[in-house]
């Protein structure tokens, strides 16, 4: 499946030197035509994945490993689509901004230290994530569409 494949990138804050994160690795497969994500689900077929949609996140297709002894979350994306144009720009964004990084690690503790779920950790990070992406240039109609997708 590698001819369907531009890029496979490690993102999430597992990808952040210094980060704080839980202990599971996300990665992005990268392609540039829909109309391949069929040899691309094929491929990962035949690597013991399955495709399990796209988990309310437009352009962003997940799959999971029942026998995979690392965690993950394994995503395959467009490189135009804004699910990665989003982990590319916060993942930069940490990187460039010092303050904002102290920013976000304190969030992630904060919240970590907390009772919520994983889905409320999520939806409870989503505005400051959101204030970093659009420092980055996403548009406002970008943004909302991040947030609603965040919170469903």
């Amino acid at each position: 499946m590698g001819e369907y494949i531009i890029d496979i990138v490690h993102i999430g804050s597992t990808s952040i030197v210094g980060m704080s994160a839980k202990p599971c690795i996300d990665i992005d497969i990268v392609i540039d035509d829909w109309v391949n994500f069929p040899k691309v689900i094929e491929g990962l077929a035949s690597l013991g994945y399955e495709h399990i949609g796209d988990l309310g996140i437009k352009e962003r297709e997940a799959f999971k490993h029942a026998g995979s002894i690392y965690r993950h979350n394994l995503y395959v994306v467009h490189i135009d689509s804004i699910a990665y144009r989003n982990h590319i720009a916060l993942k930069n964004h940490l990187y460039e901004n010092p303050n904002d990084f102290q920013r976000y690690i304190a969030l992630k503790l904060e919240l970590s230290n907390s009772s919520v779920d994983i889905d409320q950790y999520c939806r409870l990070k989503t505005d400051l994530i959101l204030d970093f992406l659009e420092a980055e240039g996403f548009t406002a109609e970008e943004l909302e569409e991040i947030r609603q997708q965040n919170l469903s």
